[in-house]
């Protein structure tokens, strides 16, 4: 499957939550007026799945919907082909909900523009109704579920004419929910499209004492930047800039530095981890080879294999520790702030350290958008096309599953 995912913890709360204070539900306005300000965008031929724990809701998933000449393909097959498919995404969606060991309902929203006319069955009730049966043999009741398209929202298990009218409810009623101007008045906004959320700001012009700081720092250390001192010089950089702002000398050399991979997969551990994790673990996978950080160093670092399986368990995403999310939330901010900056392969490298961190997030499709722009940058950049082979097997970061380690939402800026 290549579908891609975007998943929410639960939070804590009588009803639903956000930005810590309690937030009541009252109708399906309400729900359909919380997924796009949940998601931060409007979503586009997804499926949306909101988790309940009894009257609360739980976590938020979305995954794209299957294309239309899939569903054909679908219909076409004789059941056994079209059945596999169902079987292996509802399996995938019972798979990621079952990290909320709380849930026992769902909420099933359908956002497509597929037309629905009246004596016709539901856009995807093929799939919907396997899904329904698989996520009640787990414990899951369907509860109630809604479609969304063409201006319109409507029940999506009743095909009554009579209690539900055709087309349906006017979408753009659900801007006047109580929720909503409940969210709008505490701040809360949403992007229209999952492009606009990601927000990659296209190439500007670069600020001249920046490029020349990057090209004399590329002439300096090309060949050198594993070397021990310049190594871990390098992350101290990294670190500083995490939390200190920088200037052109000081961006030059970061942007430089991404041209080495050591460095560049050595950030994403800094910022997960801290600047010891990184440097250690480093050295485990690269004195070996003769290519990495080899001499003693200062502070006593041995390149531990235990420090290499940390390394490699996070940037791999099968650690069972959660990251320390203030710092990624920073590099975050601060991949952005460079990304403004840079071109070529600094730029592909920066991107693609967008793409895993909001992998790490748990928003697969978020990070689809960065690597795809990674590898315009740079047809055939390695890390990219690796990653992006983790979203479509439809790989999550194990912290991801669980309440007390997913991703909570921006801790800063």
């Amino acid at each position: 499957m290549n579908e891609f995912a975007e998943q929410r913890p639960s939070r804590n709360g009588t009803s639903a939550e956000a930005e810590n204070a309690v937030l009541k539900v009252g109708s399906p306005a309400d729900i359909l007026a919380f997924v796009p300000h949940c998601l931060g965008f409007v979503p586009q031929e997804s499926l949306v799945l909101l988790a309940l724990r009894g009257p609360r809701l739980g976590a938020t998933l979305r995954l794209d919907l299957p294309s239309a000449g899939t569903m054909r393909g679908m219909e076409a097959s004789a059941g056994t082909a079209g059945h596999g498919f169902a079987a292996g995404y509802s399996a995938r969606v019972c798979s990621l909900l079952a990290g909320d060991a709380e849930a026992d309902g769902v909420l099933v929203l359908v956002y497509t523009d597929i037309p629905w006319e009246p004596e016709e069955e539901a856009p995807y009730a093929a799939l919907i109704a396997r899904l329904s049966k698989d996520l009640a043999g787990a414990g899951l009741e369907v509860r109630d579920g809604w479609l969304a398209g063409n201006g319109h929202w409507r029940d999506y298990f009743c095909s009554s004419a009579q209690c539900c009218p055709w087309p349906g409810h006017p979408l753009d009623q659900v801007h006047g929910s109580a929720l909503n101007a409940e969210l709008v008045y505490r701040g809360s906004a949403y992007s229209p499209s999952l492009e606009a959320a990601v927000g990659l700001a296209g190439a500007g012009v670069r600020n001249p004492e920046t490029a020349r700081s990057e090209e004399a720092s590329r002439l300096r250390f090309t060949g050198s930047w594993t070397q021990a001192a310049t190594f871990r010089a390098t992350l101290a950089h990294w670190e500083e800039r995490l939390y200190v702002p920088g200037g052109p000398a000081r961006d030059g050399l970061l942007l430089a530095s991404l041209e080495a991979k050591p460095v560049r997969d050595a950030v994403l551990v800094l910022a997960a981890l801290g600047l010891n994790a990184a440097v250690d673990g480093a050295r485990h996978w690269l004195a070996p080879a003769g290519a990495g950080p080899d001499s003693p160093d200062p502070n006593g670092l041995s390149g531990t294999p235990d420090a290499g399986h940390v390394f490699r368990s996070v940037l791999i995403g099968r650690s069972r520790e959660a990251p320390d999310w203030d710092r990624l939330d920073r590099a975050y901010l601060l991949f952005h702030s460079l990304l403004a900056d840079a071109d070529g392969e600094p730029a592909a490298a920066l991107l693609t350290l967008l793409g895993w961190l909001e992998w790490a997030r748990g928003r697969s499709s978020r990070a689809d958008v960065c690597l795809s722009a990674a590898l315009r940058a740079q047809p055939g950049y390695r890390l990219a096309q690796l990653l992006r082979a983790l979203l479509i097997r439809g790989d999550l970061p194990v912290w991801t599953q669980s309440p007390k380690t997913a991703w909570r939402g921006p801790s800063s800026g």
